[in-house]
């Protein structure tokens, strides 16, 4: 939906739910974020129920101002939370760091910021995160951590609502070598990363993306254990992970943003070589891309997009790229 109906439709289901409140409550108190949150029940329902959980449901009462990252029914949705029941049967701590990464101290106004790819602003606790806003085609997109903006800037009296199409995960991890390391799917990555001596590198203040084979891919490629990745020599390791991440922050929805019209582009990588990002459609909507290096028989498909670590962002594949036949 066009961002711009979807807002107009926004401001006027707000409007209905506030001129519904007893007049014996103040302008004020009505207009508080939480009393938006809670009235706007189609679409804030299973965001409510977290907050609700929360202690930040009361500091969203004072007077802040704040801006709340509100996602919508279907973020819950697509996040594994089909109604409000599954919420409530979340644990606290999880629900507790996934509403504190959805609030942001003052008001933030994300359509007047630069025309610039993943500012960083800090939540409430001090976690990160990353705002894009660009042109694609007609359209000014904003997104945040790579998930699109569906409203931006719905106002109320102590603060800004700005409504996603996507729950954001809080930041784990300070280092993408961390992020390797403790996920299970990447074992045969992390050996392949101490063997070539790169573990440092993932764990430097400078940020990288990393497109991360998962240990079926290694497989698939030919390393049939982490004993045949032991084996092979640290300079093959590096040239072949040199070829899996480049510097810099990049989110999957930051290739939608930059791609023309053919929805295919190259992508440089650490050893100077290119990766083909194609984009991927389900009629006109863009749903993410698949990546090809010269030896692969068919793409690679982004199996995780866009996990977040403190120095940069990982998206793990289902095939090890290769330069070569």
């Amino acid at each position: 939906m066009n961002i711009r109906i979807y807002a107009a439709l926004m401001i006027l289901l707000l409007a209905a739910c506030t001129k519904e409140k007893d007049t014996v409550v103040n302008d004020e108190e009505i207009n508080r974020l939480t009393y938006i949150i809670d009235d706007n029940k189609f679409n804030f329902s299973s965001f409510s129920t977290a907050l609700g959980r929360t202690s930040y449901r009361v500091q969203l009462t004072q007077p802040g101002p704040f801006t709340v990252l509100v996602p919508d029914n279907n973020a819950f949705n697509k996040a594994g939370y089909p109604d409000n029941q599954s919420v409530l049967k979340q644990s606290g701590a999880i629900l507790n760091n996934l509403v504190s990464y959805h609030i942001v101290n003052g008001i933030w106004e994300l359509n007047k910021l630069p025309f610039k790819f993943n500012q960083e602003i800090t939540a409430i606790t001090g976690a990160k995160m990353y705002v894009t806003r660009w042109v694609k085609g007609a359209d000014t997109v904003l997104t945040i951590n790579g998930s699109p903006v569906l409203a931006y800037n719905l106002s109320a009296s102590n603060g800004l609502i700005q409504v996603l199409n996507n729950v954001l995960q809080p930041l784990v991890h300070q280092t993408l070598s961390d992020a390797i390391s403790s996920d299970t799917t990447l074992t045969f990555l992390n050996v392949a990363l101490q063997q070539a001596g790169m573990k440092d590198l993932l764990n430097d203040n400078a940020s990288y993306t990393v497109f991360a084979p998962s240990n079926q891919a290694f497989r698939q490629a030919g390393f049939s254990s982490i004993d045949s990745i032991n084996n092979t020599s640290a300079q093959a390791l590096r040239q072949l992970l040199l070829y899996h991440l480049f510097s810099g922050r990049k989110f999957v929805y930051d290739y939608i943003l930059t791609t023309g019209i053919s929805d295919q582009s190259e992508q440089a990588m650490q050893n100077g070589n290119n990766v083909t990002v194609t984009l991927l459609k389900s009629g006109v909507k863009y749903t993410g891309i698949n990546l090809k290096g010269p030896g692969n028989k068919t793409a690679a498909a982004v199996v995780t997009p866009n996990v977040l670590a403190g120095n940069g962002v990982l998206h793990i594949i289902d095939q090890v790229l290769k330069e070569n036949q």
